[in-house]
């Protein structure tokens, strides 16, 4: 009995058990699905600009249980230690409301270790893993990772970061383009992707390309922390 019981609070808790909703960020398909279709009918969210840069496009972000849900699993609740809950953003354009990419960030420690563990348990290994300090790839503590999925035009992209309260754990999913000035981590993504295409071989992953770099600038502060 003892043994249920912890395992009930500690699902209570956490909230990461498995979700009987049928919302799941998982199953969003990306320039596809519209925002309208997908968010459940009795939830209401307000919605926010981007910037005057991004007039066509807008943002919602919610800590509902019923929203925060990747792969099943429910992300939603707060860390006492932290200033604010879990939370749920999609991106979508106000022309014909289709998503275009979602975030999801979680601020527990236990919660960001069962979103990696989803995250590999439904793409697989991630194509890149790279590390904040020279320190922390000794101990094998990484602090971001990319997994590319060509065939659904995906993007991966999960920093992993230790602060006061926990790891900090920050999903996007977006679809593959040849830049991204505002994810961190990935600054040699143009030449990349550039690459990549010279080479024509799809499968050509970033963690090769910066294994080759290293090859030739071992000097390269990025090389020196990618896997």
């Amino acid at each position: 009995m003892k043994v249920i019981l912890g395992i009930f609070l500690s699902c209570f808790l956490l909230q990461s058990c498995k979700s009987p909703s049928d919302f799941d960020l998982a199953k969003i398909t990306l320039n596809q699905d519209k925002i309208s279709d997908v968010i459940p009918k009795d939830i209401k969210l307000k919605t926010y600009n981007i910037g005057v840069a991004d007039g066509d496009y807008k943002y919602t972000s919610t800590g509902s249980d019923k929203i925060l849900i990747f792969n099943q699993i429910n992300f939603s609740g707060k860390n006492p230690k932290a200033n604010y809950e879990n939370k749920a953003a999609l991106y979508f354009n106000t022309q014909d409301s289709v998503i275009t990419r979602y975030q999801l960030e979680t601020l527990a420690t236990e919660q960001s270790k069962e979103l990696l563990r989803t995250l590999k348990e439904k793409l697989g290994n991630p194509n890149y893993t790279g590390f904040r300090r020279a320190k922390d790839k000794i101990q094998n503590i990484p602090d971001r990772f990319i997994w590319e999925k060509n065939e659904e035009n995906t993007l991966y992209h999960l920093t992993y970061l230790k602060q006061h309260y926990g790891i900090d754990a920050t999903l996007n999913v977006l679809p593959i383009m040849e830049t991204y000035p505002a994810l961190p981590g990935i600054s040699h993504w143009e030449s990349f992707t550039s690459r990549r295409k010279k080479r024509k071989d799809p499968n050509f992953t970033y963690q090769q390309y910066l294994k080759e770099n290293l090859a030739k600038d071992s000097d390269d502060i990025q090389n020196k922390l990618s896997e």
